[in-house]
């Protein structure tokens, strides 16, 4: 997830994918609420996300040769490029914001989302590795709400992050559709 400029509805029949069909609206709430609370330090929410997906998901520092150096071990250089590391890290954390304030308007967040597939889709990212960022992204949930992190918040983020794969995955799936700018500004 990250930039968003430039994105618009598509037109393929898949607007009627809804995320009321994901969360309830008490998710919804909490999903917002805590997201209030996160967005308030995303730098440290997007550093540990990203910092957990490298410890426990090691060969996906390959899809990051910019960023991330490995040495002849197959091990991630912590000295290289934090800075830029924590830059991405804001960067996904600000889209996945821009996710959340978007949830009243799925035919636009499902255009996002999508959009965000294909682009993720040409830097190698396979459909199969979202389900592999959930364990991380649960991580820094943890790690930043703290107690407020309750069982029935881990629920409504994990539905989120599903519905959200779901939609990247169409993209992923379909990396050349057009979109169309017909509904953009209208919803």
């Amino acid at each position: 997830m990250g930039n968003t400029s430039g994105v618009s509805c598509l037109n393929d029949g898949a607007e009627g994918v809804h995320l009321n069909k994901y969360l309830t609206a008490r998710q919804l709430e909490l999903v917002q609420d805590t997201w209030d609370i996160m967005k308030t330090d995303l730098p440290t929410l997007g550093l540990t996300v990203f910092l957990k997906l490298f410890q426990t998901e090691p060969d996906l520092k390959r899809l990051f040769p910019k960023i991330v150096q490995m040495n002849d071990k197959n091990e991630l250089e912590w000295e290289v490029d934090r800075d830029m590391l924590q830059r991405h890290a804001v960067t996904v954390m600000e889209g996945l914001g821009a996710a959340v304030e978007s949830l009243d308007d799925s035919d636009f967040l499902n255009s996002v989302l999508v959009s965000i597939g294909q682009t993720h889709v040409k830097r190698h990212v396979k459909p199969a590795m979202l389900k592999r960022l959930w364990p991380s992204l649960n991580h820094g949930f943890q790690t930043v709400l703290g107690e407020m992190y309750t069982k029935e918040t881990m629920e409504a983020w994990r539905r989120l992050y599903s519905y959200i794969s779901s939609q990247m995955k169409r993209g992923m799936n379909d990396p050349d559709a057009k979109l169309s700018c017909d509904d953009v500004g209208t919803t």
